[in-house]
């Protein structure tokens, strides 16, 4: 009878180790840049780096093991694109100048087994998706002539946003890591720029470089 008692506290000591090797609570930190590809802007890159803005935020998060976490990420940036850089006939002088906040709900995966008890993986790649919403306003010129088949998207534009992204994270001991990530997010509604085309339904994207601190709490 000691040695089953003796049998079943170890196989409890080792689930339990398990458990406090799986689950954390992680916030991030994050600084930027952003673009973005839309009626003005297109997908040169030449042009989405000379038009690249400043953009944070931040992701509090929760693992439930070595591999999955999910939770909040958000965002605030602001967007810019010159005519000059697209060669756009129609828009000959036009400037777009945009801010938006973007919230959602995010997905990670780590492609190697990453967490407190994980140390012989001092880094990871990871893959992330994320779905949310998207508040953008955008400032208009007032001495050039839009096209005429510009429609104006004034005040606060509310809009979905879905997309995802590729990153790598790197432990520095056991709370604390860096990651950098590049992300692709389509905004259905084409209200980025603060106008649209009428008979142009595609999204415009959102697009960008971030690098973050991350530190972690392990639950139990």
């Amino acid at each position: 009878m000691q040695h089953i008692l003796i049998f079943l506290f170890a196989i409890t000591s080792i689930a339990s180790f398990g458990q406090r090797s799986l689950q954390s609570i992680n916030l991030n930190l994050h600084l930027g840049s952003a673009s973005h590809i839309g009626e003005l802007a297109s997908s040169d890159a030449n042009a989405i780096l000379q038009e690249a803005r400043n953009s944070f935020g931040g992701e509090f998060s929760f693992y439930t093991g070595p591999k999955w976490g999910i939770g909040l990420e958000l965002d605030y940036g602001k967007l810019y694109a010159d005519n000059a850089n697209h060669n756009k006939n129609d828009y000959t002088g036009v400037l777009v100048r945009s801010s938006f906040f973007n919230s959602g709900i995010r997905v990670t995966y780590n492609i190697l087994p990453f967490g407190k008890y994980w140390k012989r993986n001092a880094a990871t790649p990871y893959i992330f998706g994320m779905g949310g919403i998207l508040f953008s306003q955008s400032k208009y010129m007032t001495d050039i002539i839009y096209p005429t088949t510009c429609i104006f998207d004034p005040g606060t534009n509310i809009s979905g946003t879905y997309g995802g992204g590729i990153g790598l994270k790197i432990r520095h001991n056991e709370h604390w890591t860096t990651n950098a990530e590049i992300y692709n997010y389509q905004v259905p509604g084409d209200r980025l720029e603060g106008f649209h085309i009428d008979d142009d339904s595609s999204p415009d994207i959102l697009l960008g470089l971030r690098f973050g601190i991350n530190y972690s709490i392990y639950t139990w």
